[in-house]
C-alpha cells in the first residue's frame, strides 16, 4: 500500500513538470538545451526529495523501544506492545495505552508476524497476562483496560504467617522481604535462594540446602539461607529480577544484593567457600553432600517408576471391568508420578541424609503395593478366563 502510494505521488510530480513543460513551449517560450536540462533536472529532484519525505513519513519509528532479552531479563513491571511490523500501528492506541499506565512501568513493542491488530503482554514477577486484540479507541474497552492494569501490578505476596518451619531455611515473602533480607543482613550475611515449586533443580536441591543450613548453624557460621518463592511472591525492592530458577543471591548490608551465576552444586559449594570462613571438616562434608545428589535423583526416579506401574496396573483392571475406560499411556503416567511426587517433596523440611533414607524406605513400600496390585490383577485374569470356560 505504502508503495503504491509513493509511486502515485511520484506520477502526479512527473505529470505537473510535463504540463509545465507544455505549457512554455505553448506560449513559444521553448528552453534551449541547457535551460531543458535544468529543467528536468529540478523535476527529478523534487520527485525525489517529494517521494523520500512521503515513504519517511510511513516508515516513522515506532516511538517505543524494542524489548531484547537482556532487558527481559533484568527488568520488571513491564508492558510489551505487539505488533504485526513497524508500519501497521496506531499512534493513538498507544498514546492511549500509555495514558493509562503507572508512572514506574515501563513500556516496549516487539513484532510478530502473524499478530493481527494490537495485542499486549503485561508482566510482574513471574507474573503474565495476555491480550490478544485491544481496541483502545473504544472508551469502554481502555476504561475496562486501565481497571486491570492497576490490579495486576498491585504486588502479590505469600502469608508468612503459613509457611515457616524452624527445621528448614527460613521462607520470606515480599511483604517480608524488607525486614527479614536487607535489614537482617546488615547485622549478618544472608543467602536468599529465588525458586519456584515447579522448577525441577530446586527441587533436586532442596534437602541439599536444608542440610547445607543446618551445618552452618551447628557451626555458628554467621552465614543464613532464606528462601522467596517467586512463583507466589514479586519481586521485592532490593531483589534481582531473575527468569532463571534456582538462583542465589548474597546480601551483606548492600540493599540490592549480589546475584550468584552459580547454581549447580558443586559450584555452588566453592561459590560458599570463597564467600564465606569454613574449616576443612565442613568443605569436606557440604562437597560429600554434593556428591550425593545423583543419588537423590536416581532413587526419585526409581519411585517414579514404580508409581507409574502400579498407576497401570490399576488402569488395567479398571479396563478389564469396562470396556470405555481408556488407558493412558506410560509417557503419561510416569510424567504424572514425577509431577506428584515433586508436589509431596517440595513440601517437606527433611535434610539430604534423611531424604535419601525416605526414599529407599518409600521405594520398597511403592515395590510391594505394585506386587499387590499385580496379585489383584492375576487373579481378575483367572476369574474372567474360568468365567469364558464355564
Amino acid at each position: 500500500m505504502i508503495l503504491r502510494h509513493t509511486l502515485l505521488f511520484t506520477s502526479i510530480s512527473l505529470i505537473l513538470n510535463v504540463r509545465n513543460y507544455v505549457n512554455v513551449a505553448r506560449i513559444g517560450n521553448f528552453p534551449n538545451k541547457k535551460i531543458l536540462v535544468r529543467f528536468v533536472k529540478v523535476g527529478l529532484v523534487s520527485v525525489l526529495f517529494g517521494s523520500f519525505g512521503y515513504i519517511g513519513f510511513n516508515f516513522a519509528p515506532i516511538p517505543l523501544n524494542h524489548i531484547d532479552e537482556e532487558t527481559f531479563d533484568s527488568k520488571d513491571d513491564l508492558v510489551v506492545v505487539i505488533l504485526k511490523n513497524k508500519r501497521s500501528y496506531s499512534k493513538e492506541q498507544i498514546e492511549r495505552l500509555k495514558s493509562v499506565l503507572p508512572k514506574h512501568i515501563s513500556l516496549f513493542y516487539t513484532l510478530k508476524k502473524s499478530n493481527t491488530g494490537m495485542s499486549v503482554m503485561l508482566y510482574k514477577g513471574m507474573r503474565k497476562k495476555y491480550y490478544q486484540t485491544l481496541n483502545l479507541l473504544d472508551e469502554k474497552a481502555l476504561n475496562e483496560f486501565s481497571s486491570d492494569v492497576k490490579l495486576f501490578f498491585q504486588p502479590q505476596s505469600q502469608e508468612i504467617d503459613t509457611i515457616n518451619n524452624d527445621s528448614i531455611p527460613q521462607f520470606v515473602t515480599y511483604d517480608s522481604f524488607n525486614q527479614d533480607v536487607i535489614e537482617e543482613s546488615k547485622r549478618a550475611p544472608i543467602l536468599v535462594q529465588l525458586f519456584e515449586e515447579n522448577c525441577f533443580l530446586c527441587f533436586l536441591l532442596r534437602p541439599f540446602i536444608n542440610s547445607v543450613n543446618k551445618h552452618l548453624i551447628s557451626t555458628n557460621n554467621p552465614l543464613r539461607i532464606k528462601r522467596l518463592n517467586i512463583e507466589l511472591n514479586d519481586f521485592p525492592e532490593g531483589c534481582p529480577v531473575t527468569r532463571a530458577t534456582p538462583t542465589f543471591v548474597y546480601y551483606d548490608g548492600n540493599p540490592n544484593g549480589t546475584k550468584w551465576d552459580e547454581f549447580k552444586p558443586k559450584d555452588f559449594s566453592e561459590k560458599l567457600f570463597k564467600t564465606t570462613m569454613m574449616d576443612e571438616d565442613s568443605k569436606k562434608y557440604i562437597e560429600e553432600l554434593a556428591e550425593k545428589i545423583p543419588e537423590r535423583f536416581m532413587l526419585f526416579g526409581k519411585l517414579a517408576l514404580w508409581l507409574s506401574e502400579s498407576q497401570k496396573m490399576q488402569e488395567l483392571i479398571f479396563k478389564s471391568q469396562s470396556e470405555d475406560f481408556e488407558l493412558s499411556s506410560d509417557e503419561d503416567l510416569y510424567n504424572k508420578s514425577i509431577s506428584l511426587l515433586m508436589d509431596i517433596d517440595m513440601k517437606r523440611s527433611d535434610d539430604l541424609e534423611e531424604n535419601l533414607e525416605n526414599l529407599k524406605t518409600e521405594i520398597e513400600s511403592a515395590e510391594k503395593d505394585c506386587l499387590a496390585i499385580a496379585q489383584l490383577l492375576a487373579l481378575d485374569v483367572i476369574k474372567s478366563e474360568s468365567n469364558l470356560i464355564t
